[in-house]
């Protein structure tokens, strides 16, 4: 057995096999711990790092695929829901219209053997993207006549809605009733073009 007191560094190639053994065994787990904390620990945390990174872009990827999954659902639903617009816009009337509508409301009512009191239009009223167009009607008639008349109102192209709807009897005795209502149209508001500054 060697003594390790006896031995010098600098002899190293003549010493006897055990403590050469011993010292490579040493040297070897050092250069194994300087590796592993200095090379190991950094790429490990940098392998998680890009396993963590791996977990995230796979969940943006699949959101990302059902999106594109839904695409031409998506794409159907704005296609039918463009085409309601559009119907929906061919229903308000234009400005020219105006006149020519007001004429069918008189029209509708002289068919129904109704007498107007007055018929006139109301101050045009902003709403959100649209204007609100009252028509403030008074007609006397019927009961089964007014009906009618509101009846085919409602089967006109363009939109009109009842509103403030009231009605009495022109005198205790008749059969004839004094009808008043509020009944209002609508226009699309154009959008306002920005004002650059």
């Amino acid at each position: 057995m060697a003594n390790w007191s006896d031995l010098e560094f600098d002899d190293i190639a003549e010493w006897p096999i055990h403590p050469q053994l011993a010292v490579i065994l040493l040297m070897v787990l050092f250069i194994q711990g300087f590796g592993y904390w200095f090379y190991l620990i950094p790429e490990e945390q940098r392998l998680n790092s890009l396993i963590q990174e791996e977990q995230a872009l796979k969940v943006a990827l699949r959101v990302k695929a059902n999106k594109v999954a839904a695409l031409p659902q998506l794409q159907s639903q704005l296609d039918e829901l463009t085409t309601r617009y559009k119907m929906l816009l061919q229903q308000l009337p234009v400005q020219k219209e105006l006149a020519t509508m007001l004429a069918s409301v008189n029209e509708l009512g002289i068919d129904n053997k109704l007498t107007f009191t007055s018929i006139e239009w109301g101050e045009k009223q902003s709403e959100h993207f649209l204007y609100r167009l009252p028509l403030n009607i008074e007609l006397t008639g019927d009961f089964h006549d007014i009906g009618r008349f509101s009846q085919a109102i409602a089967t006109l192209p363009r939109i009109i809605t009842f509103t403030d709807v009231t009605w009495q009897r022109v005198s205790q005795e008749s059969e004839i009733l004094h009808f008043r209502v509020k009944a209002n149209t609508y226009q699309f508001k154009p959008e306002e073009a920005k004002v650059e500054k």
